[in-house]
This record gives structure tokens, C-alpha cells and sequence, in this order.
């Protein structure tokens, strides 16, 4: 595909490009449009949810709202600096975790990305399309049965699974509509709700027993929620031109996407919950429904669809290029697809067959102690690179059917960057505290959930000990040799063995 074809991005129009390098001529997007992205993704009910769960955890409205404010800013401290591999490598973040795990230690990310698209796609649908049947009910008497429930998740899928296939630009497209829509419902709530608030009114019984640890559960739980948007940041910088814009701009745009697409709506739904206490019992989106004027009840829709849409369509869309980059014969729109499918199938069994609705704060908070120490090995890789960069080329060895290059490692794996993340991962998941899963090693700080920033900490330290290791190794031995090799076409000539990688034409 030639420059001119990867640069065909236009509203409408099915995008061609897939994970393969997008040379710098052919980026068009910008920081504005990269902040959009994720303050639409974030105007959505699902998280709205999250303020209404902190109540729930017995706390208040402003206690509710602080620990969402600093998990927001931890989690977004994390990961703003992702934001920067997308215009250095010109792909997607798994093709690019290549430089830090492997060629095969990208399946690593692979999975992630996947696990994030189908638990958060269906967690939104499922949401949203709660808020469609709940509405209908409310305003023209339809009966609230697992048939209309079905109906209104295909609703949601459907259109979330559309705008994916379209691809980047009219995603983009349709975010700069769902957050001055959305966010303007969301507006309106507070007045709408104003006379029923009471920012001290809790439940008065604390998820795990008291205060403070109930306080940081919701802190950690605020946290992952941009962390999980590690695997899918590169999707949009990726368009950004270096040449055009500086790097505080890019990341400073993602950091006010996390930040106001996070905050805004745990404070609507902490806010909602708390005018609407006694309607909790039956559940967020039930609650709010039954609670609001029948005016408002259309604003609920709008934010049900519209906001379904712009958090799921992320999901399927980075997870569709991935799989892209795993199963090169397809292209982007038949793995989205394949993407859509699953994220739509698991819904149904959660919801229909397995009933999992109180295991989703558990899975999505287990999840993130994997995706955490995840980035924090990709960070070390970028700060690494400052000076030498990507090599473009060999990170697109596994999508070339080959082998070999400066990122093959042994065997396709960087077994420092993967033991680091296993020990991470590892740390993580033994230390959750959650209302329902209590990992064995979560009695370690007195009940207070360390899981997803202590597993980013330890799988970082542990990359600098075995980097460490390595090069006192090779000090030892002695600065091996470049290696000096013609490629199989007999064009290039190769130098491997230092930092990087030097190509010429032979002479």
C-alpha cells in the first residue's frame, strides 16, 4: 500500500491503513483531535457508574469525588507518557511493545488488548443498553424482559461495531458530537437533580470495613481506568506528525482527554447517586431513570447511545488492529468484525448465562494489575530510546512473515521485559482488595489495595535489576563485535550489535 493509500482517512469512508508503518507525510490528525477521542470516550453512563459505586462503597459525595479526582490523576501520571511511542513508531502500541518484549513477546500486549476490548465493549453495551430498557419502560410502558434487553444491546453493538469498521476519522468524527452532547446532558443533570442532592448522604457501611480503605479501593479502581487505555493510545498518535507538533502538546492533549473525559462523569454519577440514594438498591440506570423528570429521561437516552458508542467503538477498533497485526491475511475490517462479535457474545454470557454482573469491578481492577506493569516496561523502553529511537522497520518483521532484526531477542522474546512483567503481573493480582475477590497477600498494608500501582513498581524495578545484571555481564565480557551481514535480497547492508541498527545501500 503506497503513502497515498495510507493516508486515506476521511469521514465516511472505510480506512485503509492498518498496523503497518504510516510514514509521517501521511499523519493528519492532531493533539485537539487525540483529546476528543478520549473525553468522548469517557462521557459515557459506564462511567458515570463509577461515582455511583463509590457511594456504594459508603462513601459520600465529596469523599467520593476526591479519591476519584486523585485516581484520575495517578492513573493518567501513568500513562500520558505512551502517548509519545505512536508518532516514534508510526503503528499501533502492541506492533510497538515488540521493541520492549519481543517479536513474539508482543503476544503479551496482543492478549491485554484483547481482554480490555471485550470486558470493557460489553461492560458498555451492557450499560447502555440497560438505560434503553429502563427508559422505554418508563416512558411508553414496554416490559423490562431478557428480550428487550437483547434487543437493546444489538442496538448499541451495532452501531458501536459500525462506526469501528469506518475507522480513524470517523470515529474522531463522531466523538467531537458525543462530548459537547453528552457532556451538556450531563450538565443539565446537576440542576435536574439539585433538589434531592445531599453530598453527605452515604449508606454508612464501608465496602471493606472502614474509611480510608474503602477510600483508596475507589482511588485504585479510579486509576485503572485510563491505565486501560494503555494498548489503545498509539491508535491516534500515531496520526500525529512529530515534524508538526511538539511532544508536550501531544501528551498534554491525552492528559486533558483522561482527565476531563474521566472526572466530569464519576462526578455526575456521585452526584445522581447521591440525589437518588434510595434508588440504588435497584441499580444505577434503573435508579437515575426512575428518579428523573420524564423530560430528562430523553437526555439518558441520548448519553445511552451516543456515549455507548463512543466508549465501546475504541475498545473494537484497537483490539480490530491488533488482531490485524496477528493474522496478516485479514484485513482491518474483517478483524474488527471478528472483535465485534466476541465482545457482543461475552456480553450475552454475562449477562444471560453466568449472571456476572458483581464480578465486573473485580475483573477490570485484576486486569489492570496486568496492564499496568505492562506500560511501565513500555515507558522504560521510550525513556531508553530518547536519543536512538525505533527501528520502524524490524518492529514490522512478525506482519512481514520474518524473523530476526534488533527486536528478535531470543527466539522473538525479551525475557528480561517478560519475566519483569510476570513478577509485576504476579504482585498485582495477590494483592487485590476488592468487595469480592481478596488476593493472599492483600493483608501486606493493612487492607489497602496496592495491586495496581505496586505491580507497575515492581515489574519496573525488577526491569532495571536484570538490565543491570546484563550490563555488568557484558562489561566483563567485553563490547561484542557489530556483526555485519547482507540481507537475503543482497540490497542492504546490516550492522547489528550496538544500540541500533545501521542500513546503506551497498556500493
Amino acid at each position: 500500500m503506497n503513502t497515498a493509500q495510507l493516508a486515506e482517512d476521511s469521514v465516511g469512508r472505510v480506512e485503509r491503513a492498518g498496523v503497518e508503518f504510516l510514514p509521517v507525510e501521511a499523519r493528519d490528525s492532531s493533539p485537539r483531535n487525540l483529546a476528543v477521542v478520549f473525553v468522548g470516550a469517557g462521557f459515557t453512563l459506564t462511567s458515570a457508574v463509577a461515582g455511583w459505586l463509590f457511594i456504594g462503597f459508603g462513601l459520600n459525595f465529596w469523599q467520593a469525588v476526591s479519591a476519584g479526582a486523585v485516581g484520575l490523576v495517578i492513573g493518567t501520571a501513568v500513562v500520558v507518557p505512551t502517548a509519545l511511542i505512536g508518532p516514534r513508531t508510526g503503528t499501533n502500541m502492541t506492533v510497538a511493545s515488540s521493541a520492549d518484549f519481543g517479536i513474539r513477546g508482543r503476544f503479551i500486549g496482543s492478549v491485554l488488548s484483547l481482554l480490555i476490548a471485550l470486558l470493557f465493549a460489553a461492560l458498555t453495551v451492557w450499560t447502555s443498553g440497560d438505560a434503553l430498557v429502563a427508559a422505554s419502560s418508563r416512558l411508553l410502558g414496554t416490559p423490562d424482559t431478557g428480550v428487550a434487553h437483547a434487543a437493546s444491546y444489538a442496538v448499541v453493538a451495532a452501531g458501536m461495531a459500525v462506526v469501528a469498521l469506518y475507522g480513524h476519522a470517523t470515529i474522531v468524527a463522531v466523538q467531537k458530537l458525543v462530548a459537547p452532547v453528552v457532556g451538556a446532558v450531563m450538565v443539565v443533570g446537576f440542576f435536574v437533580f439539585s433538589s434531592t442532592f445531599d453530598a453527605t448522604s452515604s449508606t454508612g457501611q464501608y465496602a471493606l470495613g472502614d474509611l480510608w480503605p474503602s477510600w483508596i479501593l475507589a482511588v485504585v479502581f479510579t486509576a485503572a481506568a485510563p491505565i486501560s487505555y494503555a494498548p489503545t493510545i498509539s491508535d491516534y498518535t500515531r496520526r500525529i506528525s512529530p515534524a508538526r507538533y511538539k511532544d508536550r502538546s501531544i501528551v498534554g492533549a491525552l492528559a486533558i482527554g483522561l482527565l476531563a473525559g474521566g472526572l466530569i462523569p464519576i462526578v455526575f454519577g456521585a452526584y445522581t447517586a447521591s440525589a437518588t440514594v434510595g434508588s440504588t438498591s435497584s441499580g444505577y440506570v434503573s435508579g437515575l431513570v426512575m428518579s428523573a423528570p420524564s423530560w430528562y429521561v430523553a437526555g439518558i437516552v441520548l448519553m445511552a447511545l451516543l456515549g455507548g458508542v463512543g466508549q465501546g467503538v475504541l475498545c473494537i477498533y484497537a483490539s480490530g488492529l491488533d488482531i490485524e497485526g496477528l493474522l496478516p491475511r485479514l484485513k482491518r475490517v474483517h478483524t474488527t468484525a471478528i472483535t465485534a462479535a466476541l465482545a457482543v457474545a461475552l456480553l450475552y454470557l454475562g449477562v444471560f448465562v453466568f449472571d456476572a454482573a458483581d464480578s465486573v469491578s473485580t475483573m477490570s481492577v485484576v486486569l489492570n494489575t496486568m496492564v499496568t506493569p505492562w506500560a511501565v516496561i513500555m515507558i522504560i523502553g521510550l525513556v531508553r530510546r530518547r536519543h536512538t529511537g525505533y527501528d520502524t522497520d524490524d518492529l514490522q518483521v512478525f506482519a512481514a512473515a520474518r524473523t530476526g532484526g534488533i527486536y528478535w531477542y531470543s527466539g522473538g522474546w525479551n525475557v528480561d521485559a517478560v519475566l519483569a512483567w510476570v513478577i509485576g503481573s504476579a504482585f498485582g493480582v495477590l494483592t487485590v482488595t476488592t468487595p469480592t475477590y481478596v488476593g493472599p497477600l492483600a493483608g501486606i498494608a493493612g487492607g489497602i489495595d496496592l495491586s495496581t500501582l505496586g505491580s507497575g513498581c515492581v515489574a519496573g524495578l525488577c526491569l532495571i535489576a536484570l538490565s543491570a545484571r546484563v550490563r555488568r555481564r557484558s562489561d566483563r565480557v567485553g563490547e561484542s563485535k557489530p556483526e555485519l551481514r547482507i540481507d537475503e535480497g543482497g540490497s542492504h547492508l546490516e550492522q547489528s550489535g550496538g544500540v541500533g541498527r545501521l542500513r546503506q545501500p551497498l556500493s
